[in-house]
């Protein structure tokens, strides 16, 4: 490549990863996000709307992220239900104050599970 062509397409190329960035934060879909903050590796997440539609995940590392996308939160309750390593297994509901509202599950020490 000439040097003519070199900051120009670096300025190109910079523009295009701010411009992508920006669309990732500001017009994400609504949706249902699932942290891991217990520190271990948990396992068997389930997330599902009142309509009866699930998605399911093996496993979650530490302070990974799970952002799950659909068009809008219509459901009257989101529920996530986690299997802890012994078999049990603990849920938690979010019911959206409105439509637009991105449900929010955080899973700290001991498998507990927190909505923000």
């Amino acid at each position: 490549m000439s040097d003519r062509l070199a900051l120009p397409t670096a300025a190109a190329l910079a523009f295009l990863t701010l411009a992508l960035w920006l669309y990732l934060l500001l017009f994400q879909a609504a949706g249902v996000q699932v942290a891991n903050r217990s520190g271990a590796v948990i396992g068997g997440l389930t997330v599902c709307q009142s309509g009866g539609d699930c998605l399911h995940r093996e496993h979650l590392w530490p302070r990974q992220i799970w952002r799950i996308p659909l068009e809008k939160v219509q459901a009257n309750q989101v529920r996530l239900t986690v299997q802890e390593a012994g078999g049990q297994r603990q849920s938690a509901s979010h019911s959206p104050k409105t439509a637009g509202s991105r449900p929010s599950f955080v899973v700290g020490q001991g498998g507990r599970i927190e909505v923000q």
